[in-house]
C-alpha cells in the first residue's frame, strides 16, 4: 500500500473518531444499569382479570432520608425529595400500556382504589400480602398488581444540556390471588447518563435521539422494558 493511500485511510479513520467523540460529548442516553425482572413462581399465571392497586410513593420530603426499603421484597433504594405525585404518573403509564392488550381485563381503577382503601383501613396491622389477597378476592381478580415509587427526580436543563439528569426508581409486584403468592416483579432504577458514561448502550442512545429525557420519559422507557418480561406478554 502506498504512503498516499495509508495517509488517506488514516485521515478517514481520524475523522470517524472525531465525529464519534463529538456525538459522545454532546449527547445523552439511558443508563442500562439498575433494571431487572424476575419470575418468582414457575406455575402458570392467569392474567385475564387484573386489579391494579393504587401505586404508592415511598419518597420522603425529609432531605436527610437517603434510602427507602420496598415493603414487599425488602430491597433498598436511594431516594430524594420530590414535589410531584410520581405514583400517579407511573401508575397512569402502566395502566395505559396494559389496557392496550385486549387479552387482559383491567378492573375499574376507581373500584380497585375504593376497595383497597376500605380493606387497608379495616386491616391496620395486615401485611401487604394479606391486604392484596383480600382486595383481590373481593374484586374477583386473578392477580393483583402493586407498584412502589422510590425515587423520581426531574432533570434540570433541557433536551441537549442538563445540570442534573432525570433519575427514577420504582418496583412493580404481581400477586396471584388463588394461592397468595408473589409470582413476578419488575424493578427499574436508573439515572440517565451521557453516552461517554454508557458507551455500550448505543441502542438506548439512538432510541432517545441523543436527548436528555424528562423523568416521565425515563419512566415510560422503564415500564416498557419491565413489561417485556411480564407473564404471558413476552414478544407481544
Amino acid at each position: 500500500m502506498s504512503v498516499h493511500k495509508s495517509f488517506t485511510l488514516l485521515k478517514r479513520f481520524s475523522l470517524v473518531v472525531y465525529i464519534s467523540l463529538a456525538i459522545v460529548l454532546l449527547s445523552g442516553c439511558f443508563s442500562t444499569k439498575g433494571m431487572g425482572t424476575a419470575t418468582q413462581d414457575e406455575k402458570a399465571v392467569v392474567l385475564h382479570k387484573i386489579a391494579v392497586i393504587p401505586f404508592q410513593s415511598l419518597i420522603s420530603n425529609d432531605p436527610s432520608v437517603k434510602f427507602v426499603r420496598c415493603p414487599v421484597c425488602g430491597i433498598m433504594f436511594s431516594t430524594c425529595p420530590c414535589p410531584d405525585n410520581p405514583e400517579v404518573i407511573i401508575e397512569e403509564i402502566l395502566v395505559k400500556k396494559l389496557t392496550a392488550h385486549k387479552q387482559i381485563v383491567l378492573i375499574s381503577v376507581d373500584k380497585v382504589r375504593g376497595t383497597y382503601r376500605r380493606v387497608r383501613a379495616d386491616s391496620f396491622k395486615a401485611t401487604p400480602r394479606e391486604i392484596f389477597e383480600r382486595v383481590g378476592r373481593e374484586l374477583g381478580a386473578d392477580v393483583v398488581l402493586a407498584g412502589y415509587i422510590y425515587r423520581y427526580r426531574e432533570r434540570k436543563g433541557n433536551n441537549y444540556s442538563v445540570k442534573q439528569p432525570a433519575s427514577v426508581a420504582f418496583g412493580i409486584h404481581l400477586f396471584r390471588v388463588s394461592d397468595g403468592n408473589f409470582v413476578w416483579k419488575g424493578i427499574f432504577d436508573k439515572t440517565q447518563g451521557s453516552l461517554l458514561e454508557n458507551i455500550l448502550d448505543v441502542s438506548s442512545f439512538i432510541r432517545g435521539r441523543g436527548k436528555w429525557v424528562t423523568a416521565r420519559q425515563l419512566s415510560e422507557a422503564g415500564v416498557d422494558k419491565i413489561l417485556k418480561t411480564f407473564p404471558d406478554m413476552e414478544n407481544k
